[in-house]
């Protein structure tokens, strides 16, 4: 057999020295693998050969067509054989062959004579390895593109440096033509061993000034384009592809955005991998770092003749501050019941860094997704069938890992918060079986319990002290809480304030008796004021076993002497109210004077706590008194007359009358 014909770019002219134009040196080094009759037929040309590029950095300035198969291009290493594509930067828009996006640098694609996609729907046995390209002078153009490809189309060991739009695009048609007659799908393409690295260009070093800083001043964050994008392409892996965003946030002028003295972490405002309706796509062991939109995003197909997305296989990855989540499912519904993304599996990746997302997976109008992993969740309305397995379930109402709001999930887990310390596993399902099982759960656990609470779960309470079992539901109680009820709809937890003792404005705390008292875990006081300002809230409060409570509130910042009433309630440990009662503050002052006679220079008399200042109040209202230790004394003479009664009243704090007394008078 004949070797494999083997073109080096510079035996057609190429330089590789990074300021000569080498696009028509290396077009030409493809097409003359095209030149090879078979068996003397000039019609029947072979198809098949490589383009070598030594080590240097070859100058693109506008796209290079391999149009057959069998085509790979091959550099010395990724570190020493460089593309370096060209474009240009006109009314701060750059255009790469004219062109400012919808163009690529490397398209793989079957071309007519007349320069037209032709007849033949697929490109096979294509490739690139051991080249990297260097975007610093490209804004929005795709550097590789692949129309139809179908089998064998392999790209590995590629470095992409300061990239802006989009690395690798594999799709069926082009989103420009979609009444293309010709609508096929690709296959067979494997991706891997590839970096790609969205740096940000104002920390480049070496004194080159990309088109990049001129256009957004390097920013990374304002790179918004897929890194990956693959549209109705099946049957393909992604493996050790490492999509990083580096660098640090630019402001508009220039300059690297600081919080004190540390750089913040730029997150570019784009899909790690979009991929649009396609089906059998592995992407495992890769990693994709500092983005404010999903690293891996699966959604129903946009242009292509396939629509729906299905079996891809998502593994061992690893995501770091993505802001967005990690993965992001939505079959985007068109039409009702429609669920563009079925059969999906998940499992074993890993999340790191100070940004994390609220989600780390959302899915929504999808069907069959499964995924093992310890990670948070957000099941969306539009997600049939849907089963996690996680390492851990929702702990609490403030610790919502997973929020299910789907059909037809299964949620399995092991919680760590059982009273007896076990380590259970748990099952959570709205399946019908013809038969299931409730756990057996004893009555004073389940009030311990601080799981987290979904509507509709069902277990077998068991009483000891009463000797009874009773099946409970978790529904939504009249007030809106959720509330474990029985069969017939009675609440199982109830409590009731029997007795307030009479509370006055000089008491420390509220007491009284209560029943179920098992059930309540703690006391709220809503302390309600005249004035109509916000009202204050106590929590706490104690109970004995024979019933009776007391709840301090002194110091707590109510307002009594404001204050029109006190409301009590008795709540349990999720804060359900389980009784109410309205208590009255009561004001029992008084001010006590002795006999006083004209002769007297002063009134005398004494004062209960909350006295704070007195008035004389006769033919004129005088203030003044002097009160000391609950008795008090006031000038009078002047002040009053034999003839009109004198009386002295008693003010509190805040001015409001409380006690008031007739001056009694002697001769």
């Amino acid at each position: 057999m004949a070797e494999i014909k083997r073109n080096n770019v510079k035996d057609f002219n190429a330089k590789g020295d990074g300021k000569t134009d080498d696009t028509l040196a290396i077009q030409n080094a493809i097409d003359d693998l095209y030149r090879s009759p078979i068996d003397g037929d000039s019609d029947a040309f072979k198809e098949g050969g490589i383009v070598y590029f030594p080590a240097g950095q070859y100058v693109v300035s506008r796209p290079i067509y391999i149009t057959k198969a069998g085509i790979y291009l091959e550099g010395d290493t990724a570190t020493t054989s460089g593309i370096i594509p060209k474009g240009e930067l006109k009314n701060q828009k750059i255009q790469f062959d004219n062109e400012t996006e919808g163009n690529a640098v490397f398209e793989f694609v079957y071309y007519s004579k007349a320069g037209l996609t032709g007849n033949r729907s697929f490109i096979r046995n294509i490739g690139m390895k051991n080249l990297s390209f260097n975007l610093m002078n490209l804004d929005k153009t795709t550097i590789i593109r692949l129309v139809r490809p179908y089998d064998l189309c392999v790209f590995e060991n590629l470095i992409f440096t300061n990239i802006r739009g989009t690395a690798i695009e594999a799709i069926s048609e082009y989103p420009d033509n979609p009444s293309a007659l010709i609508k096929g799908v690709g296959q067979g393409v494997i991706l891997r061993d590839i970096h790609i690295d969205n740096s940000s260009t104002v920390l480049d070093s070496g004194g080159t000034l990309s088109y990049n800083k001129l256009l957004d001043r390097g920013r990374p964050q304002d790179a918004t384009a897929p890194v990956i994008h693959l549209e109705n392409i099946n049957e393909s892996s992604l493996t050790n592809v490492k999509i990083i965003a580096c660098g640090a946030e630019v402001d508009l002028e220039g300059n690297i955005v600081k919080n004190g003295k540390d750089t913040i972490v730029a997150h570019a405002q784009r899909i790690g991998i979009l991929s649009e309706g396609c089906q059998g796509i592995t992407i495992k062991e890769s990693a994709v770092a500092q983005l404010s939109k999903p690293a891996i995003q699966i959604q129903r197909g946009t242009y292509g003749r396939q629509s729906i997305g299905s079996f891809h296989f998502i593994q061992s990855n690893t995501f770091e501050e993505i802001t967005d989540g990690g993965i992001k499912i939505d079959g985007i519904m068109d039409k009702p019941k429609t669920r563009g993304v079925s059969e999906i599996t998940i499992s074993e990746n890993r999340f790191l860094g100070n940004n994390p997302s609220e989600y780390m997976y959302v899915i929504d109008n999808c069907d069959l997704v499964t995924i093992r992993d310890r990670c948070s969740v957000y099941i969306g309305e539009g997600a049939m069938n849907t089963t996690i397995y996680a390492v851990d379930v929702n702990k609490s109402t403030d610790d919502t890992k997973i929020l299910d709001k789907g059909t037809r999930s299964i949620i399995m887990g092991r919680k760590y918060n059982f009273i007896d310390g076990t380590n259970a596993y748990t099952f959570s399902t709205r399946i019908a079986p013809s038969r299931f099982s409730l756990p057996i759960v004893d009555k004073s656990l389940i009030l311990k319990e601080t799981t987290q609470k979904v509507v509709g779960d069902m277990v077998l309470i068991q009483d000891k002290q009463e000797m009874k079992e009773t099946v409970a539901v978790l529904k939504t109680w009249n007030d809106g809480s959720l509330r474990w009820t029985n069969m017939m709809g009675d609440l199982i937890f109830t409590a009731e304030i029997v007795n307030v003792d009479d509370f006055y404005a000089t008491a420390n705390s509220i007491k009284g008796s209560c029943t179920g008292i098992e059930s309540i875990t703690k006391f709220r006081v809503t302390a309600i004021y005249d004035s109509g300002k916000e009202p204050t809230i106590v929590n706490g409060g104690s109970i004995k076993a024979d019933g009776t409570f007391e709840v301090y509130i002194l110091g707590k910042g109510i307002d009594i002497l404001e204050c029109q009433m006190l409301i009590l309630e008795a709540l349990d440990q999720d804060n359900n109210i389980l009784d109410s009662k309205n208590v009255t503050v009561k004001f029992n002052e008084s001010i006590t004077v002795d006999p006083y006679s004209f002769s007297s220079p002063y009134i005398t008399g004494s004062y209960s706590s909350l006295i704070k200042s007195i008035k004389l109040i006769s033919s004129k209202v005088t203030a003044g008194g002097t009160l000391t230790g609950g008795t008090f004394k006031f000038y009078a003479i002047g002040n009053m007359e034999k003839t009109i009664p004198c009386y002295i009243k008693g003010y509190d704090a805040r001015g409001n009358e409380r006690a008031s007394t007739l001056v009694p008078v002697i001769d």
